[in-house]
Protein backbone atom coordinates (compact mmCIF):
# COMPACT_ATOMS: atom_id res chain seq x y z
CA UNK A 1 0.00 0.00 0.00
CA UNK A 2 1.30 3.44 -0.93
CA UNK A 3 1.46 5.72 2.09
CA UNK A 4 1.83 9.38 2.91
CA UNK A 5 4.68 9.69 5.41
CA UNK A 6 3.68 12.30 7.99
CA UNK A 7 7.21 12.86 9.30
CA UNK A 8 5.77 13.53 12.78
CA UNK A 9 7.73 11.80 15.53
CA UNK A 10 6.25 8.35 16.24
CA UNK A 11 3.00 9.02 14.31
CA UNK A 12 4.04 6.91 11.32
CA UNK A 13 4.95 4.14 13.77
CA UNK A 14 1.38 4.20 15.16
CA UNK A 15 -0.03 4.14 11.62
CA UNK A 16 2.10 1.23 10.46
CA UNK A 17 4.19 3.40 8.15
CA UNK A 18 2.01 6.40 7.36
CA UNK A 19 -1.45 7.42 6.19
CA UNK A 20 -2.78 5.42 3.21
CA UNK A 21 -2.26 7.55 0.11
CA UNK A 22 -5.31 9.07 -1.64
CA UNK A 23 -7.45 8.63 1.48
CA UNK A 24 -9.86 11.21 2.94
CA UNK A 25 -9.16 11.94 6.60
CA UNK A 26 -10.94 14.02 9.20
CA UNK A 27 -8.98 15.75 11.96
CA UNK A 28 -11.43 16.48 14.77
CA UNK A 29 -11.15 18.14 18.15
CA UNK A 30 -12.25 21.06 20.25
CA UNK A 31 -10.79 24.58 19.75
CA UNK A 32 -7.14 24.68 20.78
CA UNK A 33 -6.61 20.93 20.59
CA UNK A 34 -3.86 21.31 17.94
CA UNK A 35 -5.71 20.29 14.76
CA UNK A 36 -4.33 23.01 12.49
CA UNK A 37 -0.74 22.59 13.71
CA UNK A 38 -1.11 18.81 13.25
CA UNK A 39 -2.04 19.17 9.58
CA UNK A 40 0.37 22.02 8.87
CA UNK A 41 3.20 19.93 10.33
CA UNK A 42 2.34 17.13 7.90
CA UNK A 43 2.15 19.33 4.79
CA UNK A 44 5.41 21.20 5.50
CA UNK A 45 7.21 17.91 6.22
CA UNK A 46 5.99 16.63 2.86
CA UNK A 47 6.80 19.90 1.10
CA UNK A 48 10.44 19.33 2.02
CA UNK A 49 10.18 15.97 0.25
CA UNK A 50 8.87 17.62 -2.90
CA UNK A 51 5.10 17.10 -2.44
CA UNK A 52 2.69 19.96 -3.08
CA UNK A 53 -0.19 20.89 -0.76
CA UNK A 54 -3.27 23.04 -1.30
CA UNK A 55 -4.59 24.47 1.99
CA UNK A 56 -8.09 25.96 1.72
CA UNK A 57 -9.24 27.99 4.67
CA UNK A 58 -12.75 29.04 5.57
CA UNK A 59 -13.86 31.79 7.89
CA UNK A 60 -12.40 30.43 11.09
CA UNK A 61 -8.88 31.85 10.72
CA UNK A 62 -7.36 34.20 8.15
CA UNK A 63 -4.45 32.95 6.04
CA UNK A 64 -2.21 35.79 7.21
CA UNK A 65 -2.94 35.04 10.86
CA UNK A 66 -2.38 31.33 10.34
CA UNK A 67 1.02 31.83 8.70
CA UNK A 68 2.04 34.26 11.44
CA UNK A 69 1.29 31.61 14.09
CA UNK A 70 3.28 28.97 12.21
CA UNK A 71 6.45 31.00 11.96
CA UNK A 72 7.55 29.96 15.45
CA UNK A 73 7.73 26.28 14.53
CA UNK A 74 10.84 24.61 13.14
CA UNK A 75 8.87 22.74 10.48
CA UNK A 76 7.69 26.02 8.90
CA UNK A 77 9.61 27.60 6.02
CA UNK A 78 8.74 30.77 4.13
CA UNK A 79 10.60 29.40 1.12
CA UNK A 80 7.96 26.70 0.64
CA UNK A 81 5.00 29.10 0.53
CA UNK A 82 3.44 29.64 -2.90
CA UNK A 83 5.40 26.81 -4.49
CA UNK A 84 4.97 23.70 -2.32
CA UNK A 85 2.37 25.06 0.12
CA UNK A 86 -0.44 27.04 -1.52
CA UNK A 87 -3.21 28.75 0.41
CA UNK A 88 -6.69 29.56 -0.88
CA UNK A 89 -9.98 30.87 0.54
CA UNK A 90 -12.80 28.42 -0.05
CA UNK A 91 -15.05 29.98 2.59
CA UNK A 92 -15.41 33.30 0.72
CA UNK A 93 -16.60 31.51 -2.44
CA UNK A 94 -19.07 29.35 -0.52
CA UNK A 95 -20.52 32.30 1.35
CA UNK A 96 -20.88 34.59 -1.67
CA UNK A 97 -21.63 32.13 -4.49
CA UNK A 98 -22.96 28.96 -2.88
CA UNK A 99 -22.04 25.30 -2.65
CA UNK A 100 -21.91 24.55 -6.37
CA UNK A 101 -19.47 27.39 -7.05
CA UNK A 102 -17.46 26.30 -4.04
CA UNK A 103 -16.93 22.86 -5.53
CA UNK A 104 -16.06 24.42 -8.90
CA UNK A 105 -13.50 26.63 -7.16
CA UNK A 106 -11.99 23.56 -5.48
CA UNK A 107 -11.78 21.75 -8.83
CA UNK A 108 -10.16 24.75 -10.54
CA UNK A 109 -7.56 25.07 -7.80
CA UNK A 110 -6.73 21.36 -8.04
CA UNK A 111 -6.42 21.53 -11.84
CA UNK A 112 -4.23 24.62 -11.61
CA UNK A 113 -1.82 23.42 -8.91
CA UNK A 114 -2.05 19.59 -9.14
CA UNK A 115 -1.44 19.12 -5.39
CA UNK A 116 -0.61 15.83 -3.68
CA UNK A 117 -2.41 16.94 -0.50
CA UNK A 118 -5.59 19.01 -0.07
CA UNK A 119 -6.67 20.43 3.30
CA UNK A 120 -10.00 22.12 4.07
CA UNK A 121 -9.91 23.95 7.39
CA UNK A 122 -12.56 24.03 8.71
CA UNK A 123 -15.25 21.76 7.31
CA UNK A 124 -17.32 22.40 10.45
CA UNK A 125 -17.58 26.05 9.45
CA UNK A 126 -18.84 25.00 6.01
CA UNK A 127 -21.52 22.92 7.72
CA UNK A 128 -22.86 26.07 9.37
CA UNK A 129 -23.33 27.72 5.94
CA UNK A 130 -26.01 25.23 4.95
CA UNK A 131 -29.66 25.62 6.01
CA UNK A 132 -30.19 21.98 6.92
CA UNK A 133 -28.54 18.57 7.29
CA UNK A 134 -29.91 17.28 3.98
CA UNK A 135 -28.29 19.93 1.79
CA UNK A 136 -25.03 19.73 3.72
CA UNK A 137 -24.98 15.96 3.34
CA UNK A 138 -25.40 16.34 -0.42
CA UNK A 139 -22.49 18.81 -0.48
CA UNK A 140 -20.28 16.43 1.54
CA UNK A 141 -20.86 13.54 -0.85
CA UNK A 142 -20.16 15.76 -3.84
CA UNK A 143 -16.99 16.97 -2.13
CA UNK A 144 -15.85 13.38 -1.58
CA UNK A 145 -16.58 12.60 -5.24
CA UNK A 146 -14.51 15.59 -6.43
CA UNK A 147 -11.54 14.64 -4.24
CA UNK A 148 -11.68 10.97 -5.26
CA UNK A 149 -11.22 11.83 -8.95
CA UNK A 150 -7.72 13.08 -8.32
CA UNK A 151 -4.79 11.21 -6.76
CA UNK A 152 -4.95 13.31 -3.62
CA UNK A 153 -4.65 12.65 0.11
CA UNK A 154 -7.24 14.91 1.74
CA UNK A 155 -7.64 16.28 5.26
CA UNK A 156 -10.88 17.86 6.52
CA UNK A 157 -10.32 19.75 9.76
CA UNK A 158 -13.21 20.47 12.12
CA UNK A 159 -14.09 21.50 15.65
CA UNK A 160 -16.04 18.43 16.64
CA UNK A 161 -16.76 16.95 20.04
CA UNK A 162 -16.35 13.19 20.36
CA UNK A 163 -20.09 12.51 20.62
CA UNK A 164 -20.58 14.08 17.17
CA UNK A 165 -18.24 11.66 15.42
CA UNK A 166 -20.75 8.84 15.13
CA UNK A 167 -23.80 10.80 13.98
CA UNK A 168 -22.69 13.55 11.56
CA UNK A 169 -22.76 12.80 7.85
CA UNK A 170 -19.22 13.98 7.02
CA UNK A 171 -17.76 11.12 9.06
CA UNK A 172 -19.45 8.55 6.82
CA UNK A 173 -17.17 9.52 3.92
CA UNK A 174 -13.94 9.45 5.94
CA UNK A 175 -11.33 6.77 5.37
CA UNK A 176 -9.43 7.94 8.44
CA UNK A 177 -10.43 9.82 11.61
CA UNK A 178 -7.99 11.42 14.05
CA UNK A 179 -9.49 12.85 17.24
CA UNK A 180 -7.39 15.27 19.31
CA UNK A 181 -8.34 16.30 22.83
CA UNK A 182 -6.95 17.53 26.13
CA UNK A 183 -7.61 16.57 29.71
CA UNK A 184 -6.29 17.49 33.14
CA UNK A 185 -4.23 14.86 34.99
CA UNK A 186 -2.46 15.44 38.28
CA UNK A 187 -2.86 19.21 37.81
CA UNK A 188 -1.28 19.08 34.33
CA UNK A 189 -3.12 19.74 31.09
CA UNK A 190 -2.20 16.97 28.64
CA UNK A 191 -2.97 16.44 24.97
CA UNK A 192 -4.02 13.08 23.58
CA UNK A 193 -4.75 11.68 20.15
CA UNK A 194 -6.78 8.68 19.13
CA UNK A 195 -6.96 7.15 15.67
CA UNK A 196 -10.61 6.14 15.48
CA UNK A 197 -10.59 4.82 11.94
CA UNK A 198 -8.03 4.03 9.23
CA UNK A 199 -9.60 2.14 6.36
CA UNK A 200 -7.50 -0.59 4.73
CA UNK A 201 -4.70 -0.78 7.25
CA UNK A 202 -4.01 -1.66 10.87
CA UNK A 203 -2.97 0.92 13.44
CA UNK A 204 -2.36 1.19 17.17
CA UNK A 205 -5.60 1.78 19.05
CA UNK A 206 -5.96 3.72 22.29
CA UNK A 207 -4.98 7.19 23.39
CA UNK A 208 -1.52 8.44 22.55
CA UNK A 209 0.05 11.41 24.29
CA UNK A 210 1.26 14.22 22.09
CA UNK A 211 2.99 17.51 22.71
CA UNK A 212 3.26 20.74 20.76
CA UNK A 213 6.73 22.22 21.03
CA UNK A 214 9.18 24.25 18.96
CA UNK A 215 9.69 21.35 16.54
CA UNK A 216 5.93 20.92 16.09
CA UNK A 217 3.99 17.80 17.04
CA UNK A 218 5.68 14.92 18.89
CA UNK A 219 3.65 11.77 19.60
CA UNK A 220 4.36 9.30 22.40
CA UNK A 221 2.53 6.04 21.68
CA UNK A 222 0.62 4.39 24.47
CA UNK A 223 2.67 1.80 26.32
CA UNK A 224 0.55 -1.30 26.41
CA UNK A 225 0.99 -4.98 27.14
CA UNK A 226 1.63 -6.91 23.95
CA UNK A 227 -1.32 -9.04 22.92
CA UNK A 228 0.95 -11.58 21.33
CA UNK A 229 2.93 -14.18 23.25
CA UNK A 230 6.25 -12.80 24.51
CA UNK A 231 9.10 -14.45 22.62
CA UNK A 232 12.75 -13.75 23.21
CA UNK A 233 16.04 -15.61 23.45
CA UNK A 234 16.71 -16.76 27.01
CA UNK A 235 20.23 -15.89 28.13
CA UNK A 236 21.91 -18.14 30.68
CA UNK A 237 24.61 -15.64 31.64
CA UNK A 238 24.56 -14.01 35.07
CA UNK A 239 24.81 -10.41 36.20
CA UNK A 240 26.37 -10.11 39.64
CA UNK A 241 25.69 -7.49 42.30
CA UNK A 242 29.29 -7.57 43.47
CA UNK A 243 27.90 -8.27 46.96
CA UNK A 244 29.48 -11.55 47.91
CA UNK A 245 26.82 -13.12 50.12
CA UNK A 246 23.94 -11.98 47.89
CA UNK A 247 25.49 -13.35 44.69
CA UNK A 248 25.97 -16.68 46.47
CA UNK A 249 22.29 -16.71 47.45
CA UNK A 250 21.41 -16.06 43.78
CA UNK A 251 23.66 -18.91 42.62
CA UNK A 252 25.96 -16.50 40.83
CA UNK A 253 23.81 -13.41 40.22
CA UNK A 254 20.67 -12.46 38.29
CA UNK A 255 19.97 -14.20 34.99
CA UNK A 256 20.58 -11.86 32.06
CA UNK A 257 17.54 -10.02 30.73
CA UNK A 258 15.33 -10.65 33.77
CA UNK A 259 13.28 -8.17 35.83
CA UNK A 260 14.00 -8.02 39.57
CA UNK A 261 11.90 -6.35 42.24
CA UNK A 262 13.70 -5.17 45.39
CA UNK A 263 11.08 -4.46 48.04
CA UNK A 264 11.77 -2.93 51.40
CA UNK A 265 10.85 -0.35 54.02
CA UNK A 266 12.39 3.11 54.09
CA UNK A 267 16.06 3.05 55.06
CA UNK A 268 16.63 -0.62 54.31
CA UNK A 269 19.04 0.20 51.43
CA UNK A 270 17.04 -0.58 48.29
CA UNK A 271 18.70 2.27 46.40
CA UNK A 272 22.19 1.16 47.49
CA UNK A 273 21.64 -2.45 46.40
CA UNK A 274 20.41 -1.26 42.99
CA UNK A 275 23.23 1.26 42.55
CA UNK A 276 25.84 -1.35 43.52
CA UNK A 277 24.40 -3.61 40.81
CA UNK A 278 25.09 -0.94 38.18
CA UNK A 279 28.55 -0.14 39.52
CA UNK A 280 29.49 -3.82 39.39
CA UNK A 281 28.44 -3.85 35.74
CA UNK A 282 30.38 -0.65 35.01
CA UNK A 283 33.52 -2.25 36.41
CA UNK A 284 33.05 -5.04 33.85
CA UNK A 285 32.51 -2.61 30.98
CA UNK A 286 28.70 -2.89 30.91
CA UNK A 287 26.71 0.30 30.51
CA UNK A 288 24.06 1.06 33.12
CA UNK A 289 21.36 3.67 33.60
CA UNK A 290 19.87 4.62 36.97
CA UNK A 291 16.52 6.42 36.73
CA UNK A 292 15.83 8.10 40.06
CA UNK A 293 12.50 9.56 41.12
CA UNK A 294 13.56 10.16 44.72
CA UNK A 295 17.20 11.20 45.12
CA UNK A 296 18.99 13.76 42.93
CA UNK A 297 22.28 12.85 41.28
CA UNK A 298 24.47 14.75 43.77
CA UNK A 299 22.93 12.95 46.72
CA UNK A 300 23.45 9.54 45.13
CA UNK A 301 27.05 10.43 44.34
CA UNK A 302 27.72 11.49 47.92
CA UNK A 303 26.20 8.32 49.33
CA UNK A 304 28.22 6.13 46.97
CA UNK A 305 31.44 7.96 47.86
CA UNK A 306 30.74 7.37 51.56
CA UNK A 307 30.61 3.63 50.83
CA UNK A 308 33.93 3.76 48.99
CA UNK A 309 32.44 3.19 45.53
CA UNK A 310 34.09 4.74 42.46
CA UNK A 311 30.95 6.33 41.12
CA UNK A 312 32.63 9.52 39.82
CA UNK A 313 34.98 7.51 37.63
CA UNK A 314 32.21 5.55 35.94
CA UNK A 315 30.00 8.62 35.49
CA UNK A 316 32.91 10.45 33.83
CA UNK A 317 33.69 7.48 31.56
CA UNK A 318 30.04 7.16 30.52
CA UNK A 319 29.72 3.61 31.84
CA UNK A 320 27.08 4.80 34.28
CA UNK A 321 24.37 7.41 33.78
CA UNK A 322 22.06 8.71 36.48
CA UNK A 323 18.93 10.63 35.53
CA UNK A 324 16.77 12.32 38.15
CA UNK A 325 13.15 13.06 37.25
CA UNK A 326 10.73 14.64 39.66
CA UNK A 327 7.71 12.34 39.95
CA UNK A 328 5.55 15.47 39.94
CA UNK A 329 6.73 16.24 36.39
CA UNK A 330 6.66 12.67 35.16
CA UNK A 331 4.54 11.68 32.21
CA UNK A 332 4.71 7.90 31.88
CA UNK A 333 3.86 7.72 28.17
CA UNK A 334 6.51 10.23 27.18
CA UNK A 335 9.20 8.94 29.51
CA UNK A 336 8.63 5.30 28.62
CA UNK A 337 9.52 6.04 25.02
CA UNK A 338 12.48 8.19 26.03
CA UNK A 339 13.76 5.42 28.32
CA UNK A 340 13.59 2.80 25.57
CA UNK A 341 15.22 5.17 23.05
CA UNK A 342 18.05 5.86 25.50
CA UNK A 343 18.56 2.17 26.25
CA UNK A 344 18.74 1.37 22.56
CA UNK A 345 21.07 4.24 21.66
CA UNK A 346 23.49 3.67 24.53
CA UNK A 347 23.39 -0.14 24.37
CA UNK A 348 22.47 -0.33 28.04
CA UNK A 349 22.82 -3.76 29.68
CA UNK A 350 21.75 -2.89 33.23
CA UNK A 351 18.84 -0.60 34.13
CA UNK A 352 17.28 0.56 37.41
CA UNK A 353 14.07 2.45 38.22
CA UNK A 354 14.18 3.79 41.78
CA UNK A 355 11.47 3.68 42.80
CA UNK A 356 8.34 2.55 41.07
CA UNK A 357 6.43 3.60 44.21
CA UNK A 358 7.13 7.25 43.29
CA UNK A 359 6.28 6.36 39.75
CA UNK A 360 2.84 5.20 40.86
CA UNK A 361 2.02 8.64 42.26
CA UNK A 362 2.20 10.20 38.79
CA UNK A 363 -0.30 7.82 37.20
CA UNK A 364 -4.01 8.45 37.32
CA UNK A 365 -5.12 4.90 37.96
CA UNK A 366 -3.53 1.72 39.25
CA UNK A 367 -4.42 -0.33 36.17
CA UNK A 368 -2.54 2.09 33.90
CA UNK A 369 0.41 1.84 36.31
CA UNK A 370 0.43 -1.96 36.11
CA UNK A 371 -0.03 -1.94 32.33
CA UNK A 372 2.87 0.44 31.97
CA UNK A 373 5.23 -1.69 34.08
CA UNK A 374 4.15 -4.85 32.29
CA UNK A 375 4.67 -3.25 28.88
CA UNK A 376 8.06 -1.73 29.64
CA UNK A 377 9.13 -5.00 31.29
CA UNK A 378 8.34 -6.89 28.07
CA UNK A 379 10.35 -4.40 26.02
CA UNK A 380 13.32 -4.66 28.37
CA UNK A 381 13.26 -8.47 28.31
CA UNK A 382 13.25 -8.48 24.51
CA UNK A 383 16.34 -6.26 24.58
CA UNK A 384 18.03 -8.49 27.20
CA UNK A 385 18.42 -5.59 29.60
CA UNK A 386 18.80 -6.85 33.17
CA UNK A 387 16.51 -4.58 35.17
CA UNK A 388 15.81 -3.73 38.80
CA UNK A 389 12.66 -2.01 40.04
CA UNK A 390 12.75 -0.89 43.67
CA UNK A 391 9.48 -0.59 45.57
CA UNK A 392 8.69 0.88 48.97
CA UNK A 393 6.99 -1.29 51.60
CA UNK A 394 5.39 1.27 53.91
CA UNK A 395 5.06 -1.12 56.87
CA UNK A 396 8.46 -1.17 58.60
CA UNK A 397 8.00 -4.52 60.38
CA UNK A 398 5.43 -6.12 58.13
CA UNK A 399 5.45 -9.80 57.24
CA UNK A 400 7.00 -10.70 53.91
CA UNK A 401 4.92 -8.25 51.90
CA UNK A 402 6.32 -7.45 48.45
CA UNK A 403 4.04 -4.64 47.34
CA UNK A 404 0.42 -3.63 47.70
CA UNK A 405 -0.02 -3.18 43.97
CA UNK A 406 0.42 -6.91 43.20
CA UNK A 407 3.51 -6.28 41.10
CA UNK A 408 5.16 -9.61 41.82
CA UNK A 409 3.56 -11.20 38.75
CA UNK A 410 5.43 -8.91 36.35
CA UNK A 411 8.86 -9.71 37.77
CA UNK A 412 11.19 -12.70 37.40
CA UNK A 413 13.02 -12.26 40.70
CA UNK A 414 12.01 -10.80 44.07
CA UNK A 415 14.39 -9.72 46.83
CA UNK A 416 12.95 -8.44 50.11
CA UNK A 417 14.70 -6.20 52.61
CA UNK A 418 13.14 -5.67 56.04
CA UNK A 419 13.72 -4.86 59.69
CA UNK A 420 13.57 -7.25 62.64
CA UNK A 421 13.60 -6.53 66.38
CA UNK A 422 16.15 -8.37 68.54
CA UNK A 423 17.03 -7.62 72.14
CA UNK A 424 15.84 -4.00 71.97
CA UNK A 425 17.72 -3.34 68.74
CA UNK A 426 16.76 -3.14 65.07
CA UNK A 427 18.55 -5.34 62.57
CA UNK A 428 18.18 -5.78 58.84
CA UNK A 429 17.53 -9.01 56.97
CA UNK A 430 17.16 -9.93 53.33
CA UNK A 431 15.55 -12.87 51.61
CA UNK A 432 14.95 -14.10 48.09
CA UNK A 433 11.34 -15.00 47.44
CA UNK A 434 11.60 -15.91 43.80
CA UNK A 435 14.09 -16.44 40.97
CA UNK A 436 12.42 -17.56 37.76
CA UNK A 437 14.43 -20.24 35.92
CA UNK A 438 17.05 -20.60 38.63
CA UNK A 439 17.66 -21.99 42.08
CA UNK A 440 18.28 -19.68 45.02
CA UNK A 441 19.07 -19.79 48.72
CA UNK A 442 15.83 -19.79 50.73
CA UNK A 443 17.39 -18.57 53.96
CA UNK A 444 16.95 -15.15 55.56
CA UNK A 445 20.26 -13.42 56.20
CA UNK A 446 21.30 -10.38 58.09
CA UNK A 447 23.11 -7.62 56.28
CA UNK A 448 24.73 -4.32 57.16
CA UNK A 449 25.57 -1.17 55.24
CA UNK A 450 28.83 0.30 56.49
CA UNK A 451 31.62 2.56 55.18
CA UNK A 452 33.07 -0.61 53.64
CA UNK A 453 29.94 -1.22 51.58
CA UNK A 454 27.16 -3.79 51.84
CA UNK A 455 27.96 -6.95 53.78
CA UNK A 456 25.65 -9.95 53.82
CA UNK A 457 26.13 -11.84 57.06
CA UNK A 458 24.90 -15.17 58.35
CA UNK A 459 21.46 -16.64 58.69
CA UNK A 460 19.07 -15.34 61.33
CA UNK A 461 20.29 -16.48 64.72
CA UNK A 462 16.79 -17.26 66.02
CA UNK A 463 13.83 -18.68 64.17
CA UNK A 464 11.29 -16.32 65.79
CA UNK A 465 12.96 -13.01 64.87
CA UNK A 466 10.39 -12.27 62.14
CA UNK A 467 7.42 -12.46 64.53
Amino acid sequence: MERLITGIKNLDYILGGGIPAYSLNIISGSPGSGKTIFVQNIIFNNARNGLKSLYLTTISESQLKMVRHLQGFEFFSNDLLGDRVIYGDLGAVLRSQGASEGLDYLTRMIKEHLPNIVVIDSVKVIRDLFPDEKTFRAFVFELAAVLSIWEITAFLVGEYEEQELTRLSEFAIADGIFHLYGQEEKRFQKRYMRVLKMRGTSFQHGEHLFQIGPVGIEVYPRMRPEGEELRYDVKLGRKEFGICGLDEMLCGGLLEGTITLISGATGTGKTMFALKFLLEGAEKGEKGVFLSFEEPVDQLQNTARCLGWEIDKYLAEGQLEIKFISPVELDVDKHAFEILDMIGEKKVERFVIDSISSFESSVTDIQKYRDYLWAIGQQLRRRHVTTIFTVLNEDLFSPLVVSRAQLSLITDNIIILRYVEDNSSIRKVLGILKTRGSNHDNSLREYEISPEGINVLGRLAKADMLK
